[in-house]
């Protein structure tokens, strides 16, 4: 059961699924985009929006393009996580009274979950697990 579960995951996402989430991540981002000029502070906006039709990007690729995207994706998530981090360090109590509230121990949940996957990505440009032979 391990190695069949290996086989599939190696394969990727199915032409369905990257059809699907390249089509909700693109729309996710042209919104964001269009309504970013409106709000008070639009950069965070614009940079969520190119976030999102950076991951519809790496649905429509394939070769060397989607693996520099993808890395390209991964530094990003390493980098916000990593500031989510310093920021939660600087200033903030080391645990909340729930998981809405920021936290340090959130931080470091979200930077393990997250940021360490993101940044080795975009290091070594492939997890660290071994395809199925």
């Amino acid at each position: 059961m391990h190695n069949e579960a290996q086989r599939v995951i190696g394969k990727g996402l199915s032409l369905f699924s990257r059809v699907l989430l390249g089509l909700v991540a693109g729309l996710f981002g042209v919104v964001m985009v269009l309504i970013a000029p409106g709000m008070s502070k639009p950069i965070g906006i614009y940079g969520f929006g190119a976030f999102c039709i950076a991951i519809s990007l790496l649905c429509v690729f394939t070769g060397k393009y989607r693996n520099y995207l993808g890395r390209l994706v991964g530094a990003v998530v390493f980098a916000v996580s990593m500031c989510f981090l310093v920021n939660e360090i600087s200033g903030s109590k080391l645990i909340s009274s729930s998981k809405a509230e920021p936290a340090i121990i959130n931080a470091v949940l979200f930077f393990l979950a997250f940021g360490l996957p993101g940044g080795w990505f975009a290091a070594k440009g492939k997890f660290p697990i071994k395809p199925y032979e």
